[in-house]
């Protein structure tokens, strides 16, 4: 008996060990990874289960709405973006408590005009996209950005010092309650006003719990010079975060506009669920990488080995998780979301390859920002904002929904991908034929699953669509994990030595 005491002690023990950010940059970078990664998988449940569970009792029409309303607070918030957060996480300053009275201030004022003009163009924006219910809908959402502009500015430390368990608590805590509260409202009135519920939830709790979980408390004192230092950081952030909406969210507004709220609803269901592993990875990453790429900015030849690492482990994760979510949409769809959801399954398996490659360069705009040249964030943008606005009115219009995901995902692969994936070597002095080999190696085993779980599909189709999911994706992780295996010693691939390292250094 006392012999299992001291285990179960000593595997609290190191558990608490690997969970608490202390140690070198790398170990806490990982450790902050291990939260980042345990927080974007129950995000992640927590918004699949609403997904799935709301798409049983609601119509792609309600989504939609909702869709119009978050896509114009998005678009707002995008807009008036300060890049405050950015500004002092990259300030190598370990203490930026001076900064924060002014930071809550701006932010402050910013959710109050944003609530305001949401309330004032509801009528407007309710005829551009000719849906008369957003009239009473927008006015309602308003009030989200006024609650979130009132947090507590020092959660932005959970990120400078990758102390990810608070921020763990603090996105997981907002996703949940979303969760809650829209789930209950549509129990009791499946109507578009649920999935509004659940957005003002979140952010009630979101905003509460930045004051629980970090004990700085702000007051209205501001600092003219302080707000000017960061707003001169913070400037190429705003930028980048208007071209990054015009281009990721050009294409909602252009089908919300164009065909109807339940074709966006359509759309934006197979987006959100075609980029899941962009999402996650691209968001672990930044998360992570940005941070510690920040600390040692200086010296080229730490940060570009790290880099080519971060490179070859979101390739690793990204390339099957989107070439899965291709062969299992149709059989997805059905078990999941039910029948009249069927429409999105051809988009959603184009913009899953649009989300590969979103995975793919998920850590290009931390060294961006890392380095000193955020600018590449906006101009990038523009430039793929105008290959994208010439083709797609005429695809949309030609070929519906598929249209419209085709011109993205081509877009993004012929054209942005080479020119994202230079300037990020550049910026590192890094080799480019090397940088490129990092995304080659992975899809050979990504096909070989793909190609498993496309015969399982076919094989297999007599079976509950809900068993026949659950086949599809042990196969393909079965198959993936064995041919990385086979492949990782033949072609100097090297994932199986990064895996060990962060399994040793964990």
């Amino acid at each position: 008996m006392p012999n299992i005491i001291d285990r179960l002690r000593n595997a609290f023990a190191r558990l608490k060990q690997v969970l608490t950010p202390d140690g070198t940059l790398m170990e806490r970078a990982v450790t902050g990874g291990i939260w980042a990664t345990a927080l974007n998988v129950s995000g992640r449940i927590f918004q699949l289960l609403t997904a799935i569970l709301l798409a049983r009792l609601l119509t792609p029409e309600a989504f939609g709405i909702v869709a119009i309303g978050m896509l114009v607070i998005i678009g707002l918030e995008r807009f008036s973006k300060l890049g405050l957060d950015e500004a002092l996480i990259y300030n190598q300053e370990s203490n930026v408590d001076p900064y924060l009275d002014t930071a809550w201030i701006m932010n402050a004022v910013r959710g109050l005009i944003l609530a305001a003009l949401l309330y004032f163009s509801a009528p407007f924006i309710a005829r551009f996209y000719n849906e008369s219910i957003v009239v009473e809908i927008l006015p309602v959402m308003a009030l989200g950005p006024l609650i979130l502009g009132l947090r507590n500015p020092a959660i932005l430390y959970f990120r400078k010092d990758l102390v990810f368990h608070k921020e763990f608590v603090y996105d997981v805590g907002g996703e949940a309650a979303y969760f809650v509260a829209a789930f209950a409202y549509a129990l009791w009135s499946p109507t578009a006003w649920a999935l509004v519920m659940g957005y003002l939830a979140r952010n009630v709790i979101r905003t509460l719990l930045s004051y629980v979980l970090h004990g700085y408390r702000p007051g209205p004192r501001f600092d003219v010079e302080r707000a000017r230092e960061m707003f001169d950081y913070g400037k190429w952030i705003t930028g980048a975060s208007i071209t990054n909406y015009i281009r990721n969210e050009g294409d909602d507004h252009f089908v919300g506009w164009l065909l109807a709220a339940s074709s966006l609803g359509f759309y934006q269901m197979a987006y959100r669920l075609s980029n899941a592993p962009a999402t996650e990875v691209t968001h672990v990453i930044s998360s992570v990488s940005f941070p510690a790429y920040s600390e040692i900015q200086g010296d080229l030849d730490r940060l570009r080995p790290a880099f080519y690492k971060t490179v070859r482990i979101s390739s690793f994760l990204a390339a099957p998780m989107a070439i899965g979510i291709a062969m299992v949409a149709p059989t997805f769809v059905r078990a999941v979301l039910g029948e009249q959801w069927m429409p999105m399954v051809v988009p959603m398996q184009i913009l899953a390859v649009y989300g590969m490659i979103r995975g793919f360069v998920s850590a290009y705009g931390s060294v961006w920002q890392a380095t000193g040249h955020p600018d590449y964030l906006v101009k990038l943008q523009l430039v793929a904002i105008v290959f994208m606005a010439i083709p797609i009115y005429p695809a949309t219009v030609e070929y519906g929904l598929t249209g419209t995901a085709f011109v993205i995902t081509a877009v993004y692969a012929v054209i942005m991908f080479p020119l994202d994936t230079y300037l990020a070597a550049k910026s590192v002095e890094a080799d480019f034929k090397r940088l490129l080999l990092e995304f080659v190696y992975p899809l050979p085993a990504a096909a070989f699953m793909g190609a498993a779980v496309y015969w399982t599909r076919h094989t297999v189709s007599s079976v509950p669509a809900f068993v026949e999911l659950i086949i599809l994706v042990l196969v393909g992780v079965v198959t993936y994990a064995v041919a990385v295996v086979a492949l990782d010693s033949r072609i100097n691939w090297n994932i199986l030595h990064d895996i060990k390292d962060i399994r040793d250094m964990i």
